[in-house]
């Protein structure tokens, strides 16, 4: 029997247990335990680890909460990733390869990959158009992934490239103009796009934009007066996601992380420390996933990084109970 499984069956039996105690009526709720859920070992991580990385796991703030991790599939051995979609059981990895074209620029990639094996479905890179608006035809850093019945959306510091989801093909381009930065991409439940920006010192805005707007004919420029709301964001913020994770209403979660701790954040009062390296970050069905860059060779080799899963996956059931972070701080 797996580290996991006996983990898990120890946490059914203490239920049990405690269920015909009377603890049931004490006031502070407990949260019901998740098989799989922490923390993980270094063999219970789907997928091959990078030839560089070996185990076991670093300990983290918060792996009580830790279900799950995944490896990345093969990709360049320069390649840091940056942005995440979950659907599923089914993955979308965007980031960069560092200077690997011949002005030296990154140059974007993206990975599709099976959650439950690490394997890879799909990748691309580069990523290129014929008619990208205002500059450079091809796409530099991929930093913000998202996805929604349009297709699968990607930004840039001064883009936002919409693929489709299964070809990676290019459908459209929109030029970042000002303020708006192209950071990280997150979409709310009314369906608008929001296109955030990193400052490693300062807030900086993430901008609203309604599907109405990004879709009008002829429309190359995205500015700050075409945003139909703008709200701070927290300095270093490095992805987002939508969601109501306790207590209500949804709303916008951040990460903000170096490559040594991580935070999710909604504010200066919710601050939760989280995976090292956090980027880009999905939730579903009371759980978050997040891609971290702790393990990405640029960073990794450099030493002292701790080890942990490239993606992980959260239960955040019981989050208002968390560590509190001192990341960055």
């Amino acid at each position: 029997m797996s580290a996991r499984a006996v983990a898990a069956a120890l946490a059914a039996a203490v239920m049990g247990l405690t269920g015909c105690s009377g603890e049931a009526d004490s006031e502070e709720p407990r949260t019901p335990a998740l098989e799989g859920c922490g923390p993980v070992s270094y063999d219970d991580v789907a997928g091959r680890a990078p030839s560089y990385v070996d185990g076991p796991l670093d300990p983290v703030p918060n792996d009580h909460a830790l279900c799950a991790g995944a490896w990345l599939p093969p990709t360049s051995e320069t390649f840091v990733p940056q942005g995440l979609v979950v659907r599923g059981r089914t993955a979308w990895v965007s980031g960069y390869d560092r200077g690997r074209t011949r002005v030296g620029s990154d140059t974007c990639r993206v990975v599709r990959l099976d959650l439950r094996t690490g394997k890879e479905l799909a990748q691309r890179a580069p990523i290129r158009a014929g008619l990208a608006p205002r500059g450079p035809a091809s796409c530099r850093h991929a930093g913000g992934l998202s996805l929604d019945d349009h297709g699968l959306w990607i930004s840039q510091f001064t883009k936002v490239w919409l693929l489709d989801p299964d070809t990676f093909d290019v459908r459209r381009v929109w030029h970042l103009v000002d303020e708006v930065r192209g950071s990280f991409l997150v979409h709310d439940d009314r369906g608008r796009l929001g296109v955030g920006g990193f400052h490693g010192e300062r807030r900086w805005p993430l901008h609203w934009f309604e599907p109405g707007v990004l879709f009008e004919s002829g429309r190359l420029d995205l500015t700050p007066d075409d945003a139909a709301a703008v709200q701070l964001g927290p300095s270093a913020g490095q992805g987002a996601l939508w969601a109501d994770l306790g207590p209500g209403p949804a709303q916008v979660w951040f990460t903000r992380s170096n490559t040594y701790c991580g935070e999710l954040w909604a504010g200066p009062r919710r601050r939760f420390a989280f995976h090292p390296g956090a980027e880009g970050v999905a939730y579903a069905r009371g759980r978050v996933w997040v891609v971290s860059e702790t393990t990405a060779a640029p960073y990794f080799l450099d030493g002292g990084r701790p080890v942990v899963p490239t993606l992980a996956h959260y239960d955040v059931r019981d989050l208002p109970r968390w560590e509190r972070s001192d990341c960055g701080t």
